[in-house]
This record gives C-alpha cells, structure tokens and sequence, in this order.
C-alpha cells in the first residue's frame, strides 16, 4: 500500500512532489526546511532555530502519517555550511534520543535558496497499531 501523507502542520510542498509517502510500514519525507507553515517563510535566528523548525515540520508529517520521531530510522541531513555543524548537531540533539538515534548522513551543499540553511529528510517506521 501507498499513500500520500498531508498535513496542514507543516509546509506545503513548493513544487510536484509530497510532504511524504507512507508505503507499508515506512514513511518516506521529502526534504524538509525550516519553514513555517503558517507563513511560508523561513524562520529566523540561524541554523539552531532552522534545524527546530525543519524537525517540529518533520514531527508534524510524521504524526499524520502515523508514528513519530522516535521511530526514524534514517536521516540526511544537507547543511548549506558545514562550518555550522555544532550548532546544528545540539538543536538536532534535542529531538532524538540520545542513546537510539536514527542513523544519519550529514552533507554540505554549498548552496540553498535564500535564506534556507538546512534541509532534512527521513525514513520512519510505522508501529503495528499505527
């Protein structure tokens, strides 16, 4: 089975392709940014308040599609200037367990749009009684 999964807590998509895909027991995000929802613009306050933003997005797919942070099972991570990491790690830090986090791949691009810093995707699991 898969379906598409759509929430009006996190950001429309800005072109043709979905928040995220549910397929069996997986979610699929698309890559998500630090925008808000509410005004489709990207947060302000840097990469730490980027990275919150880009994960409470994230946590908001992931609910409607039936599970939750603590089930990602797989992150990358794509980060406009590595020199950030450390401020991005300890707002990323903040949403994972820190003794199971998902397993993570963490790049640089180089370049985003605008004032974008960081874009995430994700895979999930989705538990039996979701």
């Amino acid at each position: 089975m898969r379906r598409v999964v759509r929430t009006s807590n996190a950001p429309k998509p800005s072109g043709c392709y979905s928040q995220a895909i549910r397929a069996g027991d997986f979610v699929f995000t698309a890559g998500l940014s630090g925008t808000d929802p509410r005004t489709g613009e990207i947060v302000p306050g840097g990469i730490g308040a980027q990275v919150r933003q880009t994960l409470e997005n994230m946590k908001a797919i992931l609910e409607e599609a039936g599970t939750s942070l603590s089930n990602v099972v797989k992150v990358t991570v794509y980060l406009r200037d590595f020199g950030s990491f450390d401020e991005y790690n300890a707002a990323y830090s903040e949403y994972f367990d820190p003794d199971q986090p998902p397993a993570r791949t963490t790049v640089e691009v180089g370049s985003f749009p605008g004032a974008m810093l960081v874009e995430i995707d994700a895979i999930a699991y989705v538990p039996d009684h979701g």
